[in-house]
């Protein structure tokens, strides 16, 4: 038989009932308590003690757990992480006032995408809520920060939808996805998402509908078509947005105002960054981990505002692929680069700026506090000093358009006096306590709180005067909440009482007492508190309502805030690091001197050794990269890559010149990672990696690939290798702008069957058994890997790396054919080429031979006399000896 249960128990399990896939912290007095089998995964995921009490529904045991409730900003991040949603269930009425149980309902639900307190936000990054919809070759996808009030839809059609959607959700980095049942179903498309380290949840099919969506966005935009917002025929763009929109309003509960406009996006906007090249180039991320300690979004962000930080990381995610907006960026971290001292200035006055976007957000969404309100006036005191920064700024359009953008905002100077004048500088946290108004700004207010403050006067004076009229010494005025103001005498003076106390309470080793006087008195003080705090809160709320009102401006100020934050770093960082000004071209070329890595350099204490690179789409379009391991190739390639994603996203960049050609999509292909969970080996990794790359480049597109083919056996590496050089060398008759770094060696042949196909190489230096890596990239092949000399680098036991020079050594002796001749169709011979732009006192099998009369003459030689002519005369001979040496 069910047991009849509790008041309070009857609306625990309503609210359950209502969020069934939600955790309830159900507010009990100073605490937020959980029942039942969510107070078992509340202890065991907060590591708290989980107690039993009273009985359920059942007439079982009840499990328990608790946390107090000034102490939820430290407990409910951890579970949001998690991915768990939690319904808040707070008491919707004074206890004090209340008759019989105290009315409780849930006020909002905390879920990953929707979180807006200051405490879920590890740093400044966006946290956006993801919407997903769609069926075939089409999906929209709606990005939502509640936190911000950033609004954002887009809709993708393509042949292979689901690398899409992953790319743009990896570039996004949503923190939840909610999905209609129709594509939870879709075990393929969940799992790329699940990939991503995505947390998803299903949400209802009709919230998806498009016609419901669009009536739900017309009328919280207030407007009569999407149209304004490029939307309007869109529609699985529109159904994604409409579904992200209800599924915020369902967990806030209230209205989001400061949510004031959606923006509709295009991938032919920017640069295509898939979810791979983000790995391997590690822009915002690390490769294998969440940080973010050796990457370029580290290298580059020393802003001073999180909207700056937040927008700076948006750049670099989403690079521009027109050549006038990419020069507007450029023009502005230009001027700014120039003008040391405005950029000075303008930096240490955007460090008194904090995080506009969401302060706004707070106070729209109604949880703001006094401290909010002083962030925020500190913010806009420190406007007008930006402003006239700028005007010392000249001739770039957008420092102009930000400088007028933020010059027509001068009613904000009027609230940050408003909120001057009213909240004291150090608030406290809680606004239901007071504290927070200051003196002269209501006579109502100051006029309570003399009269509670003449009434604490009046009971220090009462206090002195009971204890000369009683001769009691120890005798003192308390209060509590419960009992009010009391005169406390211990039990050894108890027979020293006047006769006019009267007995309040019984303590252990006193007694407490009151005086009609006393009992009198305690009602005016308490009033005038109780009216001062009531008066207080109905201020702050006031204030906050003229703040709200002006929000639209607001929230643009913290945009032009974060677009100037986001120049003058890029701005610094190029002066502080010796980066150039690229020219941005819209042919096919790229050419950048003495480029170097922008992330190593800053982590290579003996310095960067910088390199060149040439290319174009007619005779250098292919780059065959050959070298040993560690030597640098992959560095190599990762560099151009990240110059071309910064130059398109505005910045300077690490060369001493750049020049380039736009870029359509960034390819990798530079290291696979083993997919043991979904069946994937290594080899398939890198295949369906392959496959994107070769389905999707472009002429305009840029691939990076380092080692195709090594993870199967040599003969199937080789032709898988050779047949992708010859289909990029070849697609679309124009060919794509490659990189290709391989130890397949034969490789190199290619160059002289394929015209745009050029061979380098990475310069090293033998030293006996030693090899030094001169980290240079020279013209050239080379056909030696050095395998062995690296893994004695390594720590490869010496037993080891000796047996397999021998094993070598009988391998190259072998006058069978050889591997590389079945490859390549020749007779295997050992080659004398050299692997630098050095020359050598040995020859090909280590041996001393006699000094080559030309190396003698060139020692000799005073290069320093000759004049150009001279020396340019002076190697046409050397080559014409050479000739006829060979020749003979």
């Amino acid at each position: 038989m069910m047991k009849q249960i509790t008041p309070a128990m009857q609306q625990y399990y309503a609210a359950k009932e209502e969020h069934k896939d939600a955790l309830i912290f159900f507010r009990m007095g100073d605490f937020y308590e959980s029942f039942g089998e969510d107070a078992k995964t509340i202890a065991r995921e907060l590591e708290i003690t989980l107690t039993t009490r009273g009985k359920g529904k059942e007439g079982e045991k009840m499990p328990l757990a608790g946390i107090p409730h000034h102490a939820i900003d430290n407990y409910l991040p951890r579970l949001i992480k998690k991915g768990y949603k939690v319904a808040i269930c707070e008491q919707l009425e004074d206890p004090k006032q209340a008759r019989g149980v105290v009315k409780r309902g849930v006020v909002r639900v905390v879920t990953p995408g929707t979180a807006i307190d200051p405490s879920m936000f590890p740093d400044s990054s966006n946290n956006y809520l993801m919407a997903l919809y769609g069926e075939g070759k089409e999906f929209g996808l709606a990005f939502l920060d509640i936190s911000t009030g950033e609004f954002l839809t887009t809709q993708l059609t393509d042949s292979a939808p689901y690398d899409r959607i992953a790319s743009e959700t990896a570039r996004m980095g949503p923190s939840e996805c909610i999905i209609p049942p129709s594509l939870i179903a879709d075990e393929r498309l969940v799992e790329r998402l699940r990939e991503l380290k995505i947390i998803i949840h299903e949400y209802d099919e009709y919230a998806f509908e498009q016609k419901d969506s669009n009536k739900l966005l017309t009328e919280h935009f207030n407007v009569s078509t999407l149209e304004g917002m490029g939307c309007s025929e869109l529609h699985f763009a529109v159904s994604s947005a409409g579904a992200a929109l209800k599924y915020a309003f369902d967990t806030q509960m209230r209205e989001l105002s400061h949510v004031q406009h959606l923006k509709t996006y295009f991938d032919s906007e920017f640069m295509v960054l898939d979810a791979i090249t983000l790995r391997n180039l590690e822009i915002v991320k690390n490769v294998r981990g969440e940080g973010n300690d050796s990457t370029l979004l580290h290298v580059l962000d020393d802003t001073m505002t999180p909207m700056g930080s937040r927008l700076l990381q948006k750049w670099l995610l989403k690079p521009l692929i027109l050549v006038d907006d990419i020069n507007e960026r450029l023009d502005a971290v230009a001027e700014l680069e120039s003008n040391t001292l405005v950029r000075f200035e303008l930096r240490s006055q955007l460090s008194q700026v904090r995080d506009m976007e969401r302060l706004v957000g707070r106070v729209m969404y109604g949880n703001s506090n006094a401290r909010d309100l002083i962030s925020l006036k500190s913010s806009l005191e420190a406007v007008p000093q930006i402003i006239e920064s700028l005007h010392g700024c000249s001739g770039a359009e957008l420092l102009e358009r930000i400088d007028s953008e933020l010059s027509s905002f001068r009613e904000l100077e009027e609230l940050a006096g408003l909120i001057d004048r009213a909240i004291v500088n150090e608030p406290p946290v809680s606004v239901r306590d007071g504290g927070m108004i200051k003196a002269g700004y209501n006579e109502r207010l100051d006029e309570l709180k003399s009269m509670s403050k003449d009434g604490k006067h009046w009971i220090a004076e009462f206090q002195r005067k009971e204890r000369e009229r009683s001769g009691i010494k120890s005798l003192k005025v308390g209060y509590n909440k419960v009992f009010g103001y009391y005169l406390e005498v211990t039990k050894a003076n108890i027979s020293q009482v006047p006769d006019d106390y009267i007995r309040k309470q019984t303590m252990t080793n006193a007694e407490r007492f009151y005086t009609p006087q006393l009992k009198e008195r305690e009602s005016e003080i308490l009033s005038a508190d109780d009216k001062a705090t009531a008066l207080e809160y109905e201020l702050l709320c006031e204030i906050n309502s003229r703040v709200a009102s002006h929000s639209m401006h607001l929230q643009n100020t913290a945009v032009m805030i974060g677009m100037l934050d986001v120049l003058a770093n890029l701005a610094d960082v190029a002066a502080n690091n010796n980066y150039v000004r690229p020219a941005i071209t819209n042919d096919c070329r790229l050419l950048i001197r003495d480029g170097r890595h922008p992330v190593v350099e800053n982590s290579t204490p003996g310095g960067f050794v910088p390199n060149d690179t040439e290319m174009d789409c007619q005779n250098n379009q292919f780059m065959l990269i050959t070298g040993p391991n560690m030597a640098g190739k992959s560095t190599y390639m990762r560099q151009i890559a990240m110059i071309v994603i910064m130059a398109q996203a505005g910045s300077f960049v690490p060369a001493s010149h750049a020049s380039i050609g736009i870029v359509d999509r960034v390819f990798t292909r530079v290291g696979a990672f083993d997919d043991l969970a979904s069946g994937q080996s290594t080899f398939m990794v890198e295949m369906v990696e392959l496959a994107n790359i070769l389905n999707n480049a472009t002429p305009k597109s840029l691939v990076l690939l380092d080692e195709v083919g090594r993870g199967t056996s040599t003969y199937d590496g080789y032709s898988i290798a050779k047949a992708v050089v010859e289909y990029i060398h070849n697609k679309g008759r124009a060919g794509v702008r490659s990189l290709f770094a391989t130890h397949y060696h034969q490789l190199t042949d290619l160059a002289g069957t394929l015209k745009r196909v050029k061979n380098f190489h990475i310069a090293v230096k033998e030293d006996g058994e030693d090899l030094v890596f001169l980290r240079k990239i020279v013209p050239g092949a080379t056909d030696k890997s050095y395998g062995i000399h690296v893994a004695r680098i390594a720590g490869v036991p010496h037993n080891v790396t000796s047996r397999a020079k021998e094993i070598l050594e009988d391998i190259e002796n072998d006058s069978t054919i050889s591997m590389d001749s079945t490859m390549t169709g020749k007779k295997h011979r050992n080659s004398t080429k050299y692997t630098q732009v050095i020359l050598f006192d040995q020859d090909a099998s280590g041996e001393e031979q006699e000094p080559h009369p030309l190396i003698e003459e060139l020692k000799t030689m005073d290069i320093n006399s000759l004049t150009p002519l001279e020396a340019l005369n002076k190697l046409s001979e050397i080559k014409s000896r050479l000739a006829k040496e060979q020749g003979s």
